[in-house]
């Protein structure tokens, strides 16, 4: 299992909270949604705010970071579809952003010169990029900081849910 994934399949307490979601009232598990997103929002935005080392970092990765609710929550960055500069949207290149690139890496192609004619040319094209690192810089060490933090805020906020439900009727 890839780093900076959490899944449910893996724990049984966990999917115990998954079926226990599912069997509450509609009302109830919109209400805990919203709360957990209110509950995880800062906190996932907090930790990539502190992992971001760059400008770049803060304005691809950041992009667009959220919880999304559900059952079980999804922890989201660089969702943004809005354009930087014109043409890098961070959905599509956050990648390169968050792995790096082989910086050292030539790549030769054909260029066409004003006069009609063609000429090679050979550049250095991830240059702008970070140095590759296999396990993320800023999203991936931020989910692997604040996973177990978020994971008891949803376990608690159901729980809690379910057991004032329960001294309600009881």
């Amino acid at each position: 299992m890839p780093q900076g994934f959490v899944s449910v399949r893996d724990h049984r307490e966990l999917r115990a909270v998954v079926l226990a979601f599912k069997a509450l009232p509609q009302a109830i598990r919109k209400d805990l949604n919203k709360a957990v997103r209110d509950a995880l929002n800062p906190i996932w935005r907090d930790e990539l705010n502190a992992t971001a080392h760059t400008t770049m970092d803060t304005r691809i990765i950041l992009a667009g970071a959220r919880v999304k609710a559900g059952n079980p929550p999804v922890v989201l960055a660089a969702q943004s579809t809005r354009a930087i500069g014109g043409r890098l949207r961070p959905a599509d290149w956050w990648f390169a952003w968050e792995f790096g690139a082989n910086r050292n890496k030539v790549t030769a192609y054909e260029r066409v010169s004003r006069n009609g004619g063609t000429h090679p040319v050979r550049r250095h094209v991830s240059r702008g990029l970070p140095d590759r690192r296999r396990g993320g810089r800023v999203a991936f060490p931020a989910f692997a900081a604040t996973a177990p933090r978020m994971l008891s805020r949803w376990v608690q906020g159901v729980v809690r849910i379910i057991h004032d439900a329960a001294e309600g009727q009881g």
